[in-house]
Formats: structure tokens, C-alpha cells, sequence
């Protein structure tokens, strides 16, 4: 109600939505997964343009934000995850009743994040910007992809510098 009320105040064209998901979630490729799903959930309902913003990157090191972010699909992500989670064999059978029923509810919620993992790889759409507070490029080049993408600055006439010629066209 909020955004169209603003399209109907002319503000249509220039209005964009900024997704800020703390960077912390990297540490977890389940809370990873969950914020990028929220992103692409509010891209979907509010029908705007759409910048998201990885926040908070100082905290963690430089490494773990570029391993995650490099990732090409959620599911390889959730496969890097499950790789280092298995707590069973693939023969579990041999196990407790208590080790069986943990690793069965495991793999029952595995493939249901396999799918979510498939549907944010379907749609392709949710890429996140590293901000580092304490990294002025990091601000900058937040900064130049939010203008962009409400296309900022593009109705401006071009000027020349005072000593200039400019050609006609006329021969």
C-alpha cells in the first residue's frame, strides 16, 4: 500500500528496494539459505527494483564472505553444508533407535531444503553486495550499484569543459 501510494506521488522511477541481511548468516549455510529466500520473497512482493547488501562483513573475515559469495547455487552451498554435517553413515541402520529417528528427521529436512535450494537456483536473482563499514570502496561500490539501478544521474546533460569545441556537424 506504501509503494503505490508513493508511485501514485510520482516517486515510481525512483524508488528502490536495499535487502540488508547481516553477514553473520554466512557463518550458517542454513541461516544463509533462510535469508536469501526472505530476499527473494520481497522481491517478488514488492515489485521494485532490488539491491542486496551482504552487512556487517568487517566482523567476519574476508575469506569466509568471498567463499560463500563465490558459490555459484544454493545448492552447492547446502552440499558443502551437508558434507560436514552427517552425523551417520550412509548405512545408519546400525545405529540407535534415538541415532536412527535424528538421522531420518535430518534427511526428511534435507530434502525439503533441497528444493528451496532448487527454487532459489531456478530463479537466479538473489546476489548479495559485501559492505564493510570500515571500507570505503566496500561503501562506494554499494553506493554506485544502488544509483545504477535506479539508473541515478542518467537524465543529466553531458558538459564539456570551458575550452571545448564542439562539432557541428556542418562541413
Amino acid at each position: 500500500n506504501i509503494i503505490d501510494r508513493m508511485r501514485m506521488w510520482g516517486y515510481g522511477n525512483t524508488m528502490v528496494a536495499v535487502f540488508l541481511l547481516d553477514a553473520t548468516f554466512v557463518a550458517d549455510s542454513a541461516k544463509f539459505i533462510s535469508g536469501s529466500l526472505l530476499s527473494l520473497s520481497a522481491m517478488i512482493a514488492l515489485e521494485l527494483p532490488h539491491v542486496n547488501v551482504l552487512t556487517k562483513c568487517d566482523l567476519l573475515s574476508e575469506d569466509d564472505v568471498e567463499r560463500t559469495l563465490e558459490l555459484s547455487s544454493a545448492t552447492e552451498l547446502w552440499g558443502r553444508e551437508q558434507d560436514r554435517n552427517s552425523i551417520m553413515p550412509a548405512n545408519y541402520e546400525e545405529g540407535t533407535e534415538e541415532q536412527r529417528r535424528l538421522e531420518q528427521r535430518r534427511r526428511n529436512r534435507s530434502r525439503l531444503t533441497d528444493s528451496i535450494c532448487q527454487l532459489l537456483d531456478d530463479y537466479t536473482m538473489v546476489n548479495f553486495l559485501p559492505l564493510n563499514i570500515r571500507d570505503e570502496e566496500s561503501i562506494d561500490h554499494v553506493l554506485s550499484c544502488v544509483d545504477a539501478t535506479i539508473q541515478y544521474g542518467e537524465d543529466v546533460e553531458v558538459r564539456g569543459y570551458e575550452g571545448a569545441e564542439v562539432d557541428g556537424g556542418e562541413e
